[in-house]
């Protein structure tokens, strides 16, 4: 039922994004220091059911400066860059998924190679905090995202209070950002949308993929094409992706207890979930592998048919490759694989990619059914052969045809490419059709 919700509003439920709101004060934050003897469970004796986890990537600095609540999941090379004028919190049931870089202020050393922040200052408006990143309750940072404070995501906004029965949650898409901006409950960001600073996201609107919201005028004003209200569909999509990563921060905690060496490098699944019941470990060339050192995360029920050798020549850093809730993946011959690569599926869906396919760096491919025909069965993700996906290329729900090429910095979702197509840089291609260009 779930699923059929979701399906039925394509172009909207994975291109949410999620709430924020920004405090005036950038005061010291309560709850779990992910300190090294927190790492990967934080705090470390507590139980399963409430424990919040960090995968062994994820990159933390000065974590005294950084809360973190209960049921958060954490995934692979995330970023979380606090100091004590900017630090970090983040509340219960919310999660930051792989690659996401969380930076406290724009001028924290980041150690990071990232230049999300393009180089842009800081502007005070109706959206302004103090330095530091404040994340509330069931707040979903999807992979790629990057949140520059000062910035508040996810609490109350000026004129509507939280609502304690629930569907106010937050939904940032694949590689969106907020650059020192306010997001209210019940607000969203479709995949690589952005919101600039000073800006204050209201409480019942999401801004359309690729769209550069930079005015308040823009955020408020959905006529003007940057933003729409939220719907069914994007709530119940919401609502089940909590779930998931709430399950992750149980299981993930427990793989990690039976052996500290199974949550490293290429490794099991947590399995033990109502959407992935077993534990996996992925293979290559035929030959299921388990190597806790790899510097890559390559998780569960993946299938990959070159040999591990020849995929760690070809491959990059900070790669994660997670079957850990939709699988099986499916992964031919790859001719080169860039850094931050990152492949993922929505549950009960799997993930197909063919031979001689070039990612480029930061890419996401993310597996999910695609509706065709009412009542039919869900049509798969698959990437053909011989595939080019630039830099920060973004795939979800789509079939691309052998050859296509997919441009820098774009984004297809819920569509079927014929063989051959050029998808040129900077496009948002949704339901086969062009809806716009990415503005930032």
């Amino acid at each position: 039922m779930r699923r059929t919700l979701v399906a039925s509003g394509a172009a909207s439920a994975l291109l949410l994004t999620g709430l924020v709101s920004l405090s005036a004060t950038a005061a010291e934050p309560e709850g779990c220091h992910p300190t090294k003897e927190n790492r990967p469970v934080c705090q470390a004796g507590s139980p399963a059911e409430t424990a919040t986890f960090l995968d062994a990537t994820a990159k933390v600095k000065e974590p005294e400066h950084i809360s973190l609540a209960e049921h958060v999941y954490v995934g692979p090379f995330a970023e979380l860059i606090a100091d004590d004028d900017a630090p970090i919190s983040i509340g219960d049931e919310s999660n930051v998924q792989d690659n996401v870089l969380i930076l406290g202020a724009r001028d924290g050393d980041s150690d990071s190679d990232s230049d999300d922040d393009g180089g842009r200052e800081t502007v005070r408006g109706e959206g302004h905090a103090e330095p530091g990143v404040e994340i509330g309750d069931r707040v979903i940072l999807a992979h790629g995202v990057s949140v520059i404070g000062p910035a508040q995501i996810g609490v109350e906004g000026n004129d509507i209070p939280a609502d304690p029965a629930g569907d106010q949650e937050v939904f940032l898409s694949f590689s969106s950002q907020v650059d020192g901006a306010v997001l209210e409950r019940n607000t969203g960001v479709g995949a690589l949308g952005r919101v600039g600073p000073g800006v204050r996201l209201r409480s019942g609107f999401i801004v359309l993929p690729g769209k550069n919201v930079t005015t308040q005028t823009e955020a408020d004003d959905p006529a003007l094409g940057k933003v729409r209200l939220i719907n069914e569909a994007d709530v119940a999509f919401n609502e089940a992706v909590i779930e998931v990563n709430t399950a992750f921060a149980r299981e993930y905690t427990r793989l990690y207890r039976d052996n500290p060496s199974n949550v490293r490098g290429v490794n099991f699944d947590p399995g033990h979930t109502e959407f992935n019941h077993d534990r996996n470990l992925p293979s290559f060339a035929g030959q299921e592998k388990r190597v806790p050192g790899f510097r890559n995360r390559l998780i569960g029920d993946l299938n990959l048919i070159d040999t591990f050798s020849r995929f760690s020549s070809v491959s990059g850093a900070r790669i994660s490759l997670r079957a850990d809730e939709g699988e099986p993946f499916g992964v031919g011959l790859v001719d080169r694989m860039g850094d931050d690569v990152i492949f993922h599926a929505l549950e009960e869906a799997d993930l197909v990619v063919g031979d001689r396919v070039e990612y480029g760096d930061k890419v996401v491919v993310h597996g999910g059914g695609r509706v065709v025909v009412a009542g039919e069965p869900e049509e798969p993700t698959v990437v053909g052969d011989d595939v080019v996906l630039e830099d920060e290329s973004i795939v979800f729900r789509s079939t691309i045809g052998d050859g296509s090429v997919i441009g820098q910095r774009s984004v297809v979702v819920g569509s079927e490419l014929a063989p051959g197509t050029e998808v040129a840089p900077r496009t948002v291609i949704i339901n086969g059709v062009k809806f716009g260009d990415v503005e930032w």
